[in-house]
């Protein structure tokens, strides 16, 4: 269901347009994300904190994480703790400071890292199913503008 704009239309309503757009894509990929992850007892918060850790195997600082997933300490710590009860994930106090908390991955997590990988990826495929490698590159940059000129605001 695609809304065409006319030639002559106003910039502003493209501009909203787009906005509404990148909000209905954002909302689509974590309904479809989430409903992937149910059957495997995880949901998206849970997903992206596994794979922050996995592209970081020597684990992070709880403040650390939150600041990358962009959630606060309170709402990290309740995730840690549904992950650690799931054999996921290892909390492990820093070496030159006993209150600060590394999370690693667990052996454990290997299995399940994969599977959301897979997920992930067929996500991606429906996600860009008829588009071309020059439509991807030209989204690609125009969606990285955006991102930093939200980033420098």
């Amino acid at each position: 269901m695609t809304k065409r704009l006319k030639d002559n239309a106003d910039p502003v309503e493209y501009q909203r347009e787009l906005g509404k757009t990148i909000g209905e894509v954002s909302r689509a990929w974590r309904h479809e994300m989430n409903h992937q992850l149910k059957p495997l007892g995880l949901n998206l918060s849970m997903r992206q904190v596994l794979m922050q850790l996995h592209r970081n195997p020597e684990g992070l600082i709880q403040r650390d994480l939150a600041r990358r997933l962009g959630i606060e300490g309170p709402t990290l710590v309740r995730l840690l703790d549904l992950l650690e009860r799931k054999d996921w994930i290892q909390r492990l106090a820093a070496p030159d400071d006993k209150r600060r908390k590394y999370s690693v991955l667990t052996p454990k997590a290997a299995e399940q890292i994969k599977t959301i990988e897979k997920l992930s990826g067929k996500l991606s495929h429906k996600m860009m199913k008829g588009l071309s490698a020059g439509e991807i590159e030209s989204s690609l940059h125009v969606m990285r503008r955006i991102r930093d000129n939200l980033v420098e605001s």
